[in-house]
């Protein structure tokens, strides 16, 4: 294979599935309809549905997400490269909506006049 076969950008747009836009449409189209009626079937099932237990805390996400870190530390493989940086990020990201589900408070609230 030539370089300029591997290189060309026209070879890698062409359709590999060769499927048309009347394809895509329809498919879309039916996907949106599917999503559609399960919202209306949820809307409905809420008054009968069985709650739900609570998810996981934040910290629980942090501890599992830590230990996941810890076990991929000792891996040198690109597997265990690439799960490590989402990791880091999953924690960040947690602790962003940790923070951002606070409020203000000022020191004076803790403090009782007696």
């Amino acid at each position: 294979m030539a370089l300029t076969e591997l290189l060309n950008l026209a070879m890698e747009t062409h359709n590999m599935y060769e499927a048309s836009d009347k394809d895509i449409f329809t498919v879309v189209m039916d996907a949106k309809k599917a999503w559609e009626t399960n919202m209306e079937g949820d809307k409905v099932s809420d008054d009968l549905a069985i709650p739900a237990e609570p998810g996981p805390t934040h910290k629980e996400a942090l501890q599992a997400s830590l230990l996941l870190q810890e076990f991929v530390s000792d891996m040198d493989s690109p597997f265990a490269r690439n799960l490590e940086v989402m990791l880091c990020s999953f924690g960040h990201r947690t602790q962003v909506l940790g923070m951002q589900g606070m409020e203000n408070s000022k020191i004076t609230d803790y403090l009782t006049c007696e």
